[in-house]
């Protein structure tokens, strides 16, 4: 028997949605434009589009009908990319009128269009655009609601010469706007461009993606362009919330809470910003205008699962995910006995916390609250931006000013896993000259350990270079001074420029590395769920550390690359040396294994606590 997918509830809700209103009688087609007269009342389809790209559908969802009123948002936006604020706020006001769609609703004083929303207002957003581009209006609004949608649209011929043969109220309208000088050339290229914008033919599918794309603010989440940018989105949604519905805009806002625009032709498209952009498409109309089904199917969304912008549920604290000292995290760098010590007294001056979600106004507050609760034993901090999805321009000043204030009292900044957010690179930044960035977490722990040493090792622990004197390999330290000598005569040393491999993944485990210089890290390959390979630093040796004694003692291939990523020296026991040795001084090499075997289980129960760490942390 095949597979059979995994139900999806927010399908099973479509379909539920679908079900519940798809008998619904009341209503009628439009038929003031003949064309649209000729629409099949039974048609009925649900698309949802979310931000990530997914998109869920039933019914008559790739039937194509024409966009009409809903191309007047992306009209104005349109309008305001190709000018400016300013310009348009000439022209166009922004404020309800409480009329229907084709009221003659201008200001008595300007002339202006009350709003973006009704026909006077996309007719003047219309005559800007040709205005603009007199010789390429109509290829350059095909292109711009290609990207919107996510592919190439065309105009339906019927309906735009249906549209242009009965539009005299329109026409009207557009030679009243160029009486008040809003229009300020002949209107009728500005009219047959509106005729031709209203007869683009879309999908109910197509009307989700660029109601997605609203929701991404400009973003097209399923091609990745960006066809609008965050400004003009802002404006293009408040307008649909407050004046998107026509006289009905009031209501739908209270009952709704979603901003919204409706077609004569039976579209509605709705936007939850930042999440996702709902389409349905039903021909039949209420007494304002608007679909009977879709205005039924957003109420019951908005009602039903708590879409509505008014409805938002309160986080406590959700911007902090975690927050710690730094002795409970240690990073993979291996430590000396001696390096342990000093470190152990100090690690609680660092504090480690994880933010998550968007850094936003509210959750900059929130992670501005953590920062001044630090206490004042605090030198480090470690700041882990790995769950972050997004830092707006907006209130990103907000957080340059707060670490800046954190650092001026004298708190070293670490950023790991800031990823693509663009925090130390940002113009205008402060504090991007004066804090470090780390690809992973565990670079900027090692980062804190190192500077915590610089802080507080004395300066006798310095390297004194001595060749000869194998004390202060912590492996060896529990070997008496006669058997470290005895041991040293069957060492050789071996030099390494950073980059080098030392081992590699199935070489012989015939040598025993004991490290006097430089830095040595194991690096696997492995495998995360995106199918691809990555390498990953398990851990680092340094002076006074060993390695290679697992594959050494047990005598098995290698099973990690070993790479030095700074010059350094080795003190190397290849087996021959090991053989030769356990005939001659059997004794050095028993207390040489009891010493190994220590240094294997204290290194196993590190790595144990290490892993448990990560379950949490």
């Amino acid at each position: 028997m095949p597979d059979q997918p995994h139900s999806n509830v927010i399908q099973e809700l479509l379909g539920e949605l679908h079900a519940s209103f798809a008998g619904v009688r009341e209503g009628r087609v439009a038929d003031y434009i003949p064309e649209l007269a000729k629409a099949c009342p039974d048609d009925f389809g649900i698309v949802i589009a979310t931000s990530g790209g997914r998109i869920y559908e039933i019914g008559d969802t790739r039937k194509e009908f024409t966009i009409q009123s809903i191309s007047k948002p992306f009209i104005y936006a349109l309008a305001l990319k190709m000018l400016s604020f300013d310009v348009m706020a000439s022209k166009i006001d922004v404020e309800p009128s409480g009329e229907a769609f084709n009221a003659i609703s201008l200001d008595p004083d300007s002339g202006k269009p009350r709003n973006p929303m009704i026909n006077a207002g996309a007719i003047a957003a219309s005559a800007q655009i040709c205005d603009a581009n007199p010789g390429g209006a109509v290829d350059l609004l095909l292109e711009y609601f290609a990207e919107l949608a996510g592919r190439p649209l065309t105009i339906n011929e019927a309906v735009y010469r249906s549209e242009k043969e009965t539009g005299h109220r329109n026409r009207a309208i557009g030679h009243l706007l160029r009486n008040f000088n809003i229009i300020e050339s002949d209107p009728e290229p500005a009219l047959d461009l509106y005729f031709r914008q209203c007869a683009i033919s879309v999908t109910c599918r197509d009307l989700a993606v660029m109601a997605a794309t609203l929701a991404c603010q400009g973003r097209n989440p399923f091609t990745g362009g960006q066809p609008l940018s965050y400004d003009i989105t802002v404006r293009v949604l408040a307008l649909m919330g407050t004046c998107g519905m026509y006289d009905f805009a009031g209501q739908w806002l209270h009952d709704v809470g979603i901003p919204a625009k409706s077609g004569v032709a039976g579209g509605v498209m709705a936007v939850i910003p930042g999440r996702l952009g709902i389409a349905t498409y039903s021909p039949p109309l209420d007494g304002f205008g608007n679909s009977v089904r879709g205005v039924a199917v957003c109420r019951q969304l908005s009602a039903g699962v708590g879409l509505s912008l008014f409805n938002q549920y309160y986080q406590v604290d959700a911007t902090i995910r975690r927050s710690y000292q730094g002795s409970q995290r240690k990073s993979r760098r291996w430590r000396s006995e001696r390096e342990l010590e000093i470190l152990a007294p100090h690690r609680d001056e660092v504090r480690i916390i994880h933010v998550q979600g968007v850094l936003d106004f509210g959750g900059i507050e929130q992670l501005a609250a953590e920062l001044v609760r630090l206490s004042g034993d605090v030198r480090i901090l470690i700041l882990d931006l790995a769950h972050v999805t997004e830092c707006p321009m907006e209130s990103s000043g907000l957080l340059d000013r707060q670490l800046c204030s954190l650092e001026d009292q004298g708190v070293e900044i670490l950023l790991s896993r800031a990823g693509r957010l663009p925090l130390v690179s940002r113009a205008g930044w402060a504090i991007t000259e004066r804090i470090d960035a780390y690809e992973h977490l565990d670079s900027a722990l090692e980062a804190a350990e190192e500077l915590l040493l610089t802080w507080y090792a004395p300066a006798a622990d310095a390297d004194n270079g001595d060749d000869d004197d194998l004390a202060d390999q912590g492996v060896l330290a529990a070997l008496g001074a006669d058997h470290r000598r005895i041991l040293a005569e069957h060492l050789v040393r071996r030099s390494f420029m950073a980059g080098d491999f030392v081992i590699r993944r199935g070489d012989p485990g015939d040598e025993l590395f004991l490290v006097r210089s430089g830095s040595f890290d194991i690096a696997l390959d492995i495998k995360t769920g995106d199918g691809q390979s990555h390498s990953t630093r398990l851990a680092t040796f340094g002076p006074g550390l060993c390695f290679g004694e697992i594959g050494f003692v047990a005598q098995t291939p290698r099973t990690a690359d070993i790479i030095a990523t700074r010059p350094g020296e080795c003190w190397v026991l290849h087996r021959n040396a090991f053989d030769e040795l356990s005939a001659s001084h059997p004794d050095v090499v028993i207390a040489l294994l009891k010493a190994l075997t220590c240094d294997i289980g204290a290194k196993l129960s590190q790595t144990s606590v290490q892993l448990t760490l990560m379950e949490h942390y």
